[in-house]
């Protein structure tokens, strides 16, 4: 009686998960196929045409048609009925159970890691403990410090913080160090099970209001500069409009406020999901899921990105780059479950932030308190977070000395790029020294 019990109610869910994916796999196929088809054809229209010239072709174009197809809505309706069957089925299967404990032996096994991992061409730091996993890196420097305001460098919670300190020569914590600043950076770790629960709220109150005044009280100073990166950046300027009084400027990086505008392609699958559904199954957001979201968005660019690299003559300081790209990308973590929640439906579905609209816990965020000066820098090629999304930030401000610096480059390029290191980042480091 029991195991008929069971198939009655496993059989309706594997059904319903088979008929979406095979739908969602169907419309994806063809979003491909029809991509690389018309990508193929622009190439008979160039002229005097070479292999270089046939393979920018056929990307670039690609890259324009597959991302129109990913980002229309019956797509990302069948993407999000697709994950939604899947996370019924898994919890019925106890699937979720086994993520968690999956998650459990990966996050054991990045903790013998991590040590090592963090001398490794990084800017030598000292580690400050704080409440739980979090931690702030204080980094040392033999070199004069000509600023007393120090830097608090916010990074993401989807990706890990050393995208800032990859390499030497792409460094942004070595460069604010040579201009002479003193250097600190949130390290949020790697969440675990226990953390599925904690809040947004908690994130801005428990830990940066925290690592706000632990760097306040380590270096005497009154205020800090923030320097928010992606999701990071998030969390600088709702930290900054409940705390005005203790920020000096504020530093925004690729940062994602606006969601009234033409959405990416990830922007578009999120606003389709169901992410109580979702977070209520897996607790935190599996790093996989990410990864995998990151790889569909473009296929084609994912796995002949290897091949076009390497076609061309490299030295070992531009392998060791891209190599080392490569192993931060996939390097992503579980997002805490009810923070991301949070953060999808106050902001990417409702945008409820950039609208003064936003509550965390009992409190307002009113974007309008910001008004301290204010840079903000955009990747106008950026497809992780569109130009769009960003730039509307230094519109809704109060500050009256506020500038915006558009770079055309991606989301990795605003960080690591050449071009954006000999250009953009020398009028960063300009703004920063005239407002010090």
């Amino acid at each position: 009686m029991k195991d008929s019990t069971t198939f009655n109610h496993v059989f309706p869910l594997y059904s319903d998960f088979l008929i979406k994916s095979f739908k969602f796999q169907t419309q994806y196929g063809m979003a491909l196929f029809n991509s690389w088809s018309k990508s193929i054809g622009s190439v008979y229209n160039l002229q005097e045409p070479t292999g270089k010239k046939i393979q920018d072709e056929i990307r670039t174009n690609f890259d324009t048609e597959v991302k129109s197809s990913l980002k229309k809505l019956d797509f990302s309706k069948s993407l999000s009925d697709f994950i939604s069957s899947y996370t019924e089925l898994a919890s019925f299967t106890h699937h979720d159970k086994l993520y968690r404990y999956f998650e459990n032996i990966t996050n054991a096994y990045d903790r013998m890691l991590e040590p090592l991992r963090d001398v490794v061409n990084r800017t030598p730091s000292e580690v400050i403990p704080m409440g739980g996993r979090f931690e702030v890196h204080h980094y040392k420097t033999e070199s004069p410090q000509k600023f007393k305001i120090p830097i608090l460098v916010v990074g993401s919670l989807i990706n890990r913080h050393y995208i800032l300190d990859l390499l030497p020569q792409t460094s942004i914590i070595r460069y604010f160090q040579q201009l002479g600043f003193d250097v600190y950076a949130t390290d949020w770790r790697i969440p675990t099970l226990e953390d599925e629960t904690m809040s947004l709220a908690s994130y801005a109150h428990d830990y940066l209001e925290n690592a706000v005044d632990k760097v306040e009280e380590i270096t005497g100073s009154r205020k800090v500069i923030l320097f928010g990166y992606c999701w990071g950046g998030i969390l600088s300027v709702i930290y900054t409009a409940l705390h005005p009084e203790n920020v000096k400027n504020l530093i925004l990086h690729a940062t994602p406020a606006d969601f009234g505008n033409p959405p990416t392609v990830l922007e578009s699958w999120i606003k389709e999901l169901d992410v109580k559904k979702f977070v209520d199954t897996f607790g935190n957001a599996p790093s996989l899921f990410l990864n995998i979201a990151f790889w569909l968005r473009n296929p084609l660019e994912a796995v002949l990105k290897y091949s076009f690299y390497f076609s061309q003559p490299r030295n070992i300081k531009e392998i060791q780059q891209f190599l080392a790209v490569e192993y931060w990308l996939y390097d992503s973590v579980p997002i805490i479950g009810k923070a991301f929640e949070k953060i999808i439906n106050d902001i990417y579905k409702n945008n409820l932030l950039i609208q003064n609209k936003m509550m965390l816990g009992e409190n307002l965020i009113d974007l309008k308190k910001i008004t301290m000066p204010v840079l903000n820098i955009v990747g106008t090629n950026d497809d992780l977070v569109s130009a769009e999304s960003s730039r509307t930030i230094t519109n809704v401000i109060s500050s009256t000395d506020k500038k915006t610096l558009e770079f055309p480059t991606g989301h990795v390029g605003l960080c690591i790029s050449k071009t954006a290191h000999k250009k953009l980042w020398p009028e960063v480091g300009k703004w920063m020294i005239e407002h010090s």
